[in-house]
């Protein structure tokens, strides 16, 4: 006999809720019942279940219980009447909801009287005409796919435009709060799927729903017995349909928890590869990543199952109703009451009534999935944008002085980063900060910049509070480059200017100001460097970091541990174009080696929560 599996302690959220941000854990076990779980009769057993309140990614997130649908349909339609083919799809998705309806009407007159009288020359015409009305439908299709596919992709087009321009403007306080894989997925993922709902889903339900109603219409016009009868296994259809698409969009739910999951565990992974490869943990990472992927298939075979019952479920229903039809039909027919043509007619219509079911309960979960991805988008659009980005600049031109007259500031209140610091910068003199990690060097910067809103405490440029400053204008007078300076897929010319028109000349007098014009004997203002950097030396991209930011002409200089992967002589020479920029602007230096404070004019010591 095997050993019972440990059970988890009361209170304790189940093994998967754990977050999965640390790339080293011990080893997870399969239970017994994952083990077995390839057998059908064990599926409902092996997938553990997520308890909503404690589950990192609760269900009812994903579900989008929680969201509002309705507000967010209403959101979606005002965004869609925007579009000028919104009406165009509208008006396709109408008239294609009314040519199945009416085949079956068409084929009761040419039963009923052409083919019973014996009329071979109007049966030949009628056969013309509901050839040409099928060639007709399929045109009206074609136009209806192609007007709902572009009307989707424009409308794509302009929420992702929005969506970048959101995230440009988004105060650093929120942007930080948001990983950068949620902001693609937002940006690119969550409009895919958007996408996808409102070409194939919405529309199509909508198109659904109108010629449902369009069926009961003409069905009533052809026999109110007959009709009345088909609506009596209405019920028993929607109550299959809404059964089955509750359980397919519950377990559609599941299949998205274990992907994300999946997905930001391998990202993780492949991000630490060098460390993980480092402590051996290869296997213990390979065993959660099975166990992740088992469940992953797991429950996506539980969403097939259902919808290998739910199709067979709605075919029983679709034949309950036609033998019902059928044999109350064939009465009427056998008493004279009715016509073959009806009968027909209406074993037709029965099999078109559960068609519109059938579809929406299987798009349901495609509609859902939209919304919750509509949901993310609005949320992110609604957050606020950064404020005062409009204000003052000083009266006298530069090179100005900045002052920092008791600066305290925290990220929460109970623990301060900075403590009444203070501080006089002036023109022509390199000031560098000597700190351990920690202590808010880099918060000093940030708050300098105008990204975090001061405690207590002003600091001010050119005797202007930078709170009353623009902060487009401030921003531009400010050079910030951090320790690992960003640079872009592109060619040198396009890392210097950032895509904006700017003149060689320009560049050309940058570069001579900083003299680094042996910068150019390697590389070539065209020449292509990859993301990052990376076939860039680290002295390099600090050359070219310090080359981009003196294109604006900044009064004051703010470098984060220039030095810190550099080798002495590049160390010299980049601190000598520091000494060239320092002439007429103050320069802010994290200087951690000894080697760098030689350099500096001033040191400034921070000590932990305030200034030494």
């Amino acid at each position: 006999m095997g050993s019972r599996p440990r059970r988890r302690p009361r209170g304790s959220p189940p093994d998967l809720d754990a977050r999965t941000d640390s790339s080293l854990r011990p080893p997870l076990r399969f239970s017994d019942a994952v083990r077995k779980s390839h057998r059908p009769a064990l599926v409902r057993r092996t997938l553990p279940k997520i308890h909503p309140a404690k589950s990192r990614y609760p269900l009812r997130r994903l579900s989008g219980a929680h969201v509002k649908n309705h507000s967010i349909v209403l959101r979606l339609l005002r965004l869609l009447l925007e579009e000028r083919l919104f009406w165009a799809a509208l008006f396709l998705v109408t008239l294609a909801s009314f040519f199945q309806p009416l085949r079956p009407l068409l084929y009761q007159y040419v039963i009923d009287h052409p083919l019973r009288e014996g009329n071979l020359p109007a049966l030949g015409l009628w056969g013309v005409i509901l050839a040409g009305l099928a060639f007709l439908h399929a045109l009206v299709l074609r136009g209806q796919t192609l007007t709902t596919q572009t009307l989707a992709w424009n409308l794509i087009q302009r929420l992702r435009a929005r969506l970048f321009e959101k995230v440009l403007r988004l105060e650093i306080p929120t942007l930080e709060k948001y990983p950068t894989g949620i902001l693609y997925t937002r940006t690119l993922t969550d409009t895919q799927t958007l996408q996808g709902t409102l070409a194939e889903t919405f529309l199509v339900i909508a198109g659904e729903i109108l010629q449902l109603l369009c069926l009961t219409a003409l069905m009533f016009v052809v026999d109110t017995r007959l009709a009345v009868l088909t609506l009596l296994t209405m019920p028993l259809g929607l109550l299959t349909s809404r059964y089955f698409s509750r359980k397919i969009r519950a377990s559609f739910d599941r299949v998205r928890l274990y992907i994300g999951r999946t997905n930001g565990f391998l990202q993780e992974v492949l991000q630490s590869r060098e460390l993980t490869a480092s402590l051996g943990a290869e296997k213990t990472l390979w065993a959660r990543f099975s166990r992740l992927n088992r469940l992953y298939y797991l429950s996506y075979r539980r969403v097939i199952g259902y919808f290998a019952l739910f199709f067979p479920a709605m075919e029983l229903v679709t034949l309950i109703g036609l033998a019902s039809v059928l044999l109350v039909g064939g009465y009427l027919l056998y008493l004279g009451e009715t016509t073959l043509g009806t009968l027909v007619a209406f074993s037709l219509y029965q099999q078109l009534f559960f068609r519109p079911f059938r579809i929406i309960a299987d798009q349901v979960n495609s509609l859902q999935m939209g919304l919750v991805s509509a949901d993310r988008i609005f949320r992110l659009l609604d957050r606020p944008e950064e404020e005062r980005l409009e204000g003052q600049v000083p009266s006298t031109p530069p090179p100005y002085t900045l002052s920092f007259e008791g600066v305290s500031f925290g990220y929460s209140p109970d623990h301060p980063v900075l403590q009444d610091f203070s501080l006089t910068c002036q023109p022509g003199r390199v000031y560098g900060l000597v700190a351990p990690t920690g202590t808010g060097k880099s918060t000093l910067f940030y708050l300098t910049l105008g990204y975090y809103r001061l405690q207590a405490g002003r600091i001010t440029l050119g005797g202007l509070d930078i709170e009353a400053w623009d902060k487009r204008a401030l921003r531009t007078q400010i050079a910030y480059i951090p320790q690992e300076p960003v640079l872009f897929e592109g060619t040198l010319r396009e890392n210097l200017t950032l895509y904006r028109d700017l003149p060689d000349e320009k560049l050309q007098a940058a570069l001579e100001k900083l003299k680094l014009e042996t910068l150019l004997e390697k590389w070539s203002l065209d020449s292509f460097i990859t993301m990052g950097g990376t076939n860039l030396s680290a002295g390099e991209r600090q050359l070219i970091a310090l080359w981009r930011a003196a294109l604006g002409s900044p009064t004051v200089w703010i470098l984060d541990e220039p030095t810190a992967h550099i080798e002495p002589e590049t160390e010299k020479l980049l601190y000598e174009k520091l000494r060239v920029l320092a002439e007429k602007a103050i320069v802010l230096v994290v200087a951690h080696r000894p080697e760098s404070r030689a350099y500096c004019d001033e040191l400034v010591f921070l000590a932990r929560a305030h200034a030494a």
